[in-house]
């Protein structure tokens, strides 16, 4: 295997200073392997950047002017680094010791696949690998508004393991893949669905003459990163989250399930009714997203329908 350099690429959009813990933790557990680390900051516009930059002197600090994706800043932060694996970090993550060594470890002894994760944990300790480690969605669950399931539904691998669709929270991606497959689509904007379109384009991809690697991701559960969540969202509403969430599941349909797409957005619209009866303390934000859904169905409509691939 040709052991290229690795580099971290991290992701910020506002949020709070949980950042500062995800990059010290790199500088302190990043091992002999991790040969630099990209910040990209997607137009938090929060004086972020500049204050990380002055405290981080080492990392590389990219401000960029406007939020447009998380699949754009992670290809700014790619762009930084070419030529080196990427090892993608939501801000939001503390990587313990060991965890990199051992990502790197065990993806130079299987270099046949696509890439390796580790394990999120809560900082107090439980494992995330319910919501974390999935397969991918079938058409039925994206007309329940559901992604896939999760692939391991009592307890987490105690080995490594193939997972159909990791969750982009930490990946180590082998650069020939990602360059392979273009890394992220922003058409998923600003984010959600588009590591779940990775995966998927990266399971057409496997075994096909001339791809890279013959088999995807694989987790390596002696490698641990410490997850906290959900902490962009602070900085959207429960509606726009709503919106912007189903909008790219239905980009996805689009993609992946077009014979079905019809059924799927039938049955979504359903089930997101049936969410706004059954859980009122979020009502209006179902309404909301449904509204804003079918006026961009309207609106694509008079346009002569989506020209998207």
């Amino acid at each position: 295997m040709i052991q290229r350099s690795l580099s971290a690429v991290v992701v910020r959009w506002r949020g709070g200073n949980e950042v500062d813990s995800c990059l010290q933790s790199l500088l302190d557990h990043g091992g002999p392997d991790l040969d630099g680390i990209v910040l990209v900051d997607s137009g938090s516009a929060d004086g972020g950047a500049e204050r990380l930059a002055e405290k981080f002197p080492q990392i590389n600090v990219a401000a960029l002017e406007e939020n447009r994706s998380f699949a754009v800043a992670v290809a700014q932060g790619a762009a930084r680094c070419v030529d080196h694996d990427l090892f993608i970090l939501n801000p939001d993550t503390q990587v313990t010791p060991g965890a990199i060594p051992s990502l790197v470890a065990h993806l130079r002894a299987h270099p046949d696949s696509a890439g390796v994760v580790p394990l999120l944990v809560d900082p107090d300790g439980p494992t995330q690998h319910l919501w974390q480690l999935r397969r991918l969605p079938t058409a039925g669950r994206l007309a329940l508004g559901l992604p896939g399931p999760s692939q391991f539904t009592v307890s987490p691998p105690n080995q490594p393991v193939s997972v159909e669709q990791p969750a982009a929270s930490a990946w180590l991606v082998q650069r020939p893949v990602w360059d392979a497959l273009g890394g992220l689509d922003p058409i998923f904007a600003p984010a959600w669905w588009e590591d779940v379109d990775f995966c998927a384009r990266l399971a057409n991809s496997v075994g096909v003459d001339g791809f890279p690697v013959t088999s995807g991701f694989q987790v390596v559960p002696d490698a641990r990163v410490v997850h906290i969540g959900a902490s962009s969202l602070a900085n959207l509403s429960a509606g726009r989250f709503l919106t912007i969430y189903y909008r790219n599941l239905l980009q996805y349909a689009e993609r992946h399930h077009r014979p079905q797409l019809g059924a799927i957005r039938v049955g979504l619209t359903l089930s997101l009714r049936g969410r706004a009866l059954l859980r009122p303390v979020n009502r209006s934000a179902y309404l909301e997203a449904l509204r804003k859904l079918r006026r961009a169905r309207n609106k694509e409509q008079g346009t002569g329908g989506n020209q998207k691939s």
